[in-house]
């Protein structure tokens, strides 16, 4: 017989509340919890900040090599080096696309190590929007706190602020089309914001580990513990030398929520002058260019010697870069951190501003003459991170 299921998390550096089998929820240090530990199998609730999903098509038909393929996959949608990600994969398809979460390697760490610290192993670490109760037809709204965690599919979810909820929702509607949901649960209160969608109260317990017990389902659970950190492995040898460091990044994460490294990040950029960003863009777009004065003007000039009319390839790239870049030197607040170009499509990966800024910037991209502009944003550990695809429009 299966060993019976504890739910815990993080509340701080070594507290925790945990839900015992007998739907008790408990609140106090970890090594307490250590000590109620025998005879279950832990699941560790992960805040659904620190970790991004995607579905990706499935990379070539041998599952054994997906693991190797999924970070190639996935390299130009990521603003992080892959080098420093986790990328945890589902055993579940969906239809024939590939859910997977990515989870930076120091975060992990930092959890597993304070667990680890106070005599804990999780059988598993899943993140809490992928265990709030869901169906077909319903997106699943819970306030935590000072936060809300959102499920709006059975790979797909979210962690916002109360402030930028209705934002997120009704970006996810309109990119939902037909399949936006028939109705909105929430335990709790409904939060404050005017959507054109039928709310469901539920009158259950809105303690959330009640709920993410409840939603627990084996056959959708996204267990993060795998590869290096599958229980398999004697991760706790690697784990030593990077003991101190992943303890810090996990504590900061948990007690900070990622609030306080987006509020230094935007100190900083706004530090950055309008030349400093212009002279990177060139830099990425002219290689090994050494003697730049005034990367504005040396730009256009580039641009009028290798993009004349009629021009393809290389000149359709430094077209669809002039029409993205004009408008992003209005916005200081926007930082650019990628740019990639494929087969007439160029993508820009854009971190920083608000919605409304972000909404302002849309709006100059889809004026820009003669392309197509597509901009999707969402929030990760507090930082708004946007990628913007433009092709040129057919002639």
């Amino acid at each position: 017989m299966p060993a019976p299921l504890c739910f815990f998390r993080f509340l701080s550096l070594d507290q925790a509340e945990w839900l015992h089998p007998n739907s008790e929820v408990q609140r106090g240090p970890l090594p307490e919890l250590a000590t109620q530990a025998s005879n279950v199998r832990l699941i560790l609730i992960a805040p659904g900040e620190a970790i991004t999903l995607h579905q990706i098509p499935l990379p070539g038909r041998k599952r054994a090599l997906w693991a190797r393929a999924v970070p190639y996959a996935l390299e130009d949608q990521l603003i992080d080096d892959i080098e420093t990600l986790h990328f945890a994969l589902s055993q579940t398809l969906d239809g024939d696309r590939l859910p997977v979460a990515t989870v930076d390697h120091a975060v992990l760490r930092g959890w597993l190590e304070t667990c680890a610290q106070a005599g804990l192993t999780p059988a598993a670490v899943i993140p809490d929007f992928l265990l709030l109760p869901w169906q077909e037809g319903d997106w699943s709204i819970l306030p935590d706190g000072q936060r809300i965690v959102v499920r709006t599919g059975r790979w797909t979810g979210l962690v916002t602020e109360p402030e930028t909820l209705g934002w997120f929702l009704n970006q996810a509607l309109v990119e939902a089309g037909d399949a936006k949901p028939q109705r909105l649960r929430s335990w709790g209160s409904p939060p404050q914001v005017t959507l054109d969608m039928a709310w469901q109260i539920e009158n259950d317990s809105s303690e959330p580990l009640l709920q993410f017990a409840a939603g627990y389902r084996p056959e959708t659970v996204l267990n993060l513990l795998q590869g290096p950190y599958g229980r398999q492995t004697p991760w706790k040898r690697g784990l030593r030398p990077w003991r101190t460091a992943a303890i810090l990044a996990g504590v900061w994460l948990i007690v900070q929520g990622g609030g306080q490294i987006y509020e230094h990040g935007r100190l900083q950029r706004e530090q950055i002058a309008l030349n400093a960003a212009m002279e990177q863009i060139y830099k990425d777009t002219v290689p090994g260019a050494t003697r730049i004065v005034n990367p504005k003007v040396q730009m256009e000039s580039r641009l009028r010697e290798l993009a004349p009319a009629g021009a393809g390839g290389g000149g359709v790239f430094l077209e669809l870069l002039y029409q993205g870049g004009q408008p992003l030197v209005n916005f200081p607040d926007i930082t650019l951190r990628g740019v990639s170009y494929r087969e007439g499509q160029l993508d820009l990966v854009l971190e920083g501003g608000n919605p409304a800024v972000l909404d302002q910037f849309r709006q100059q991209l889809e004026q820009r003459p003669g392309i197509q502009a597509e901009m999707r944003t969402t929030q990760r550990e507090g930082r708004m991170e946007s990628k913007v695809t433009l092709k040129k429009m057919p002639s």
